[in-house]
């Protein structure tokens, strides 16, 4: 009786590992992917390092947004023109803040919140939500709600 066990068990054990291998893959992958992106937004969104896009973009990067155009050098040139056009105009305490990253595999999603006093001394706060598609450790396709 306890060869017979011994046997099933074994199988049992095996299934397991067969099954539970992938979810901790799926984790893993889903943890680089969140870093990526948490990377990505940080250095070129917060930072306004635009030309570190390529370490974290495609080049065939697909953009969801109508105001942005598909593409790296899109991105690139768009937001390259927005930073020099907003630093200007932007308050002194203005911040973009990244409160929260969250993703599934390949889709990533950031929660931003944007915090600034208004010349009357009004303090005010946005919030938005940024979707990504990893694809090979790079940014591949993006969404968003502001």
């Amino acid at each position: 009786m306890n060869k017979h066990f011994g046997t099933i068990g074994s199988l049992l054990f095996v299934l397991i590992l067969s099954i539970a291998q992938p979810v901790f893959a799926d984790e893993a992958l889903t943890e680089r992917n969140k870093n990526v992106v948490r990377d990505f937004y940080t250095t070129v969104l917060i930072g306004r390092n635009v030309d570190a896009a390529p370490r974290f973009l495609r080049p065939d990067y697909i953009q969801h947004n109508p105001q942005v155009p598909t593409g790296l050098k899109g991105f690139m040139d768009t937001f390259r023109e927005r930073f020099a056009q907003e630093l200007p105009k932007l308050p002194p305490d203005y911040k973009r803040e990244l409160l929260n990253v969250v993703g599934d595999n390949d889709m990533v999603v950031v929660y931003v919140r944007h915090t600034w006093t208004s010349k009357d001394g009004q303090h005010h706060q946005a919030f938005g939500f940024d979707m990504f598609r990893v694809q090979d450790g790079m940014i591949a396709e993006h969404w968003d709600a502001d």
